[in-house]
């Protein structure tokens, strides 16, 4: 699958209906998620590819700024942080 395809990738099958696709930035604190890919093909899509959001790979919101933006997550082991703008670009695939 081309970078293209992974980018522009609106959600993925739910496996026997058990699992809830939705954005990042709707996750509640520790719930890890797996990301399945993005809402858009756009040059903040591939800035948040680059960074370590990619389809397949686990993330967890961490923490919420006390006015709920921006939102602090783990992925690949790193903490990053994003607006809720950003992170509502990104599908994930509820555990």
């Amino acid at each position: 699958m081309t970078l293209g395809e992974q980018l522009g990738k609106r959600q993925c099958a739910a496996a026997g209906g058990r699992t809830k696709t939705c954005s990042l930035a709707e996750l509640g604190c520790d719930c890890p998620a797996t990301i399945v890919g993005f809402t858009s093909d756009d040059q903040i899509s591939r800035r948040l590819f680059d960074l370590g959001f990619t389809p397949g790979e686990l993330a967890a919101l961490v923490r919420r700024a006390p006015m709920r933006d921006p939102l602090v997550f783990n992925v690949g082991g790193s903490e990053i942080v994003l607006r809720k703008r950003e992170a509502s670009r990104i599908l994930v695939e509820q555990q």
